[in-house]
């Protein structure tokens, strides 16, 4: 199982245990506090209630002396899909499939957001908190879709700054009024509302590509990449360039290779 959703129950099993051991389970949960699991010791198998998002670890240990250790992924409450799982299974083309197969096809969703925000800044939208230098007269927010929500300056509200674009002025923006104090603190609104629809087709194409240059590869089906047809984003992901043109509207760092 690729990851697993929040408030769940996961089922690790240990494939390897001894024969007739006494199985024992120590259970990690991501913030190194213990966890709880039922042992199954006829199937080898423990059920852990997956309470918190993160890093799980489990340590099997038995009677016979051995031991084994697994991992696994609990997905965040908002795991940030760009698309849905329908989208991607369109996308695809395929209008069924196995319960293994979109469990595997959620991990490649979720991976294709922080590559299309590389391409064109926030997306999904969310609330964000920085900090700033003071002594200055404007700060620029990352993505050009930010909405300043409020100001504090050393923890006093501050209450003249305007906005535009992104752009954050200590007061009018034809002023040169400096921003007093020492530290900004800033909270704003990032990403869109809705997701545009030439974004979602961008996902779709790069969720295809992986899946079709992955699995179904890997499952002999002969689909060979043009590495000419390939680009890069800023922070080095490769992309086919079609992703890359259905982003352009909203391409907000430019650059690619």
């Amino acid at each position: 199982m690729s990851s697993v959703d929040l408030g769940s129950k996961y089922t690790a099993e240990w494939k390897t245990r001894p024969e007739a051991a006494t199985l024992t389970a120590e259970v990690i949960r991501p913030d190194g506090t213990a966890g709880t699991a039922a042992i199954d010791q006829v199937r080898g198998t423990a059920t852990i209630t997956a309470d918190m998002a993160g890093r799980w670890r489990i340590s099997w240990g038995s009677d016979a002396g051995i031991v084994y250790t697994d991992i696994f992924d609990v997905w965040p409450e908002d795991p940030r899909f760009l698309i849905s799982i329908d989208d991607a299974l369109t996308a695809l083309g395929a209008s069924r499939a196995n319960d293994e197969y979109i469990d595997d096809l959620r991990l490649y969703i979720a991976a294709a957001t922080p590559v299309i925000e590389d391409i064109t800044g926030p997306v999904i939208a969310r609330t964000v908190t920085g900090n700033f230098s003071a002594g200055q007269s404007l700060i620029v927010l990352p993505g050009a879709t930010s909405h300043v929500v409020s100001v504090f300056v050393d923890g006093q509200e501050f209450t003249t700054w305007s906005e535009e674009h992104g752009i954050l002025f200590a007061g009018p923006q034809q002023s040169r009024t400096l921003f007093p104090g020492t530290t900004v603190t800033v909270t704003w609104q990032e990403g869109f509302p809705v997701v545009p629809a030439n974004i979602r087709l961008a996902a779709r194409e790069l969720v295809r590509h992986w899946v079709q240059i992955g699995k179904q590869y890997a499952g002999g089906s002969g689909v060979r990449v043009d590495p000419t047809d390939e680009v890069f984003t800023p922070s080095g992901f490769a992309v086919p360039r079609r992703v890359v043109e259905l982003c352009a509207p909203n391409t907000q760092i430019g650059g690619f290779a």
